[in-house]
């Protein structure tokens, strides 16, 4: 018979709480991988989303724990997707990148393992330069340096990085060396 019953059988309140246990646990288990199923998730990520639908917080933890020991919730695979599907799709800086892990709970040592190394970043912020150059193409180079490198800012490319990507940039399109090469972004990102 199912669960050891038979016709007939009493159970105790204890083991009816049991059941009832046991069954909120699947329930909990099964909504966990249907989130799973649209996209890899975090620890923290997939416990707040699981709270939010009004679980208890000890099934959850029970569900996580279960599903990080089969493999199928790990935040360092999961930080390593991210950072892979954001390079692929829509490049940003290692700042802005490590903005989103924090908020997704993924631990700082965790970051600095998937960020991308300095000659990633540089790549990334030229290719990202590449897309926006149309829009910006007449200007004059110091309005072209102070819009460029405000855009890579604002994409969380580093100053050094968004500059070296600007005259990159500016280099290739025209051809010449630029105007005060000494110069980088202050504070605020401008020239």
């Amino acid at each position: 018979m199912a669960a050891g019953l038979a016709p007939g059988s009493f159970l105790s309140d204890e083991e009816i709480a049991e059941f009832v246990r046991q069954d909120d646990l699947h329930r909990v288990y099964d909504a966990a991988l249907v989130l799973l199923s649209y996209r890899p998730r975090s620890v923290a990520e997939l416990r707040n989303r699981l709270r939010r639908r009004g679980f208890e917080a000890s099934l959850v933890e029970d569900s996580l724990e279960r599903l990080q020991q089969q493999g199928l919730l790990d935040d360092a695979g999961f930080a390593q997707f991210w950072v892979d599907n954001r390079q692929t799709h829509r490049p940003r800086g290692g700042r802005l990148l490590y903005a989103e892990l924090r908020s997704k709970g993924i631990d700082r040592e965790i970051i600095d393992d998937v960020l991308p190394k300095a000659e990633e970043e540089d790549d990334a912020a030229y290719r990202v330069g590449r897309r926006r150059l149309n829009s910006l193409k007449g200007l004059e180079w110091r309005e072209f340096r102070r819009r460029m490198g405000d855009y890579l800012v604002r994409r969380g490319f580093g100053y050094e990085t968004a500059d070296a990507a600007v005259r990159r940039l500016w280099n290739e399109e025209h051809g010449v060396a630029t105007e005060g090469s000494g110069e980088g972004f202050d504070a605020e990102g401008g020239v």
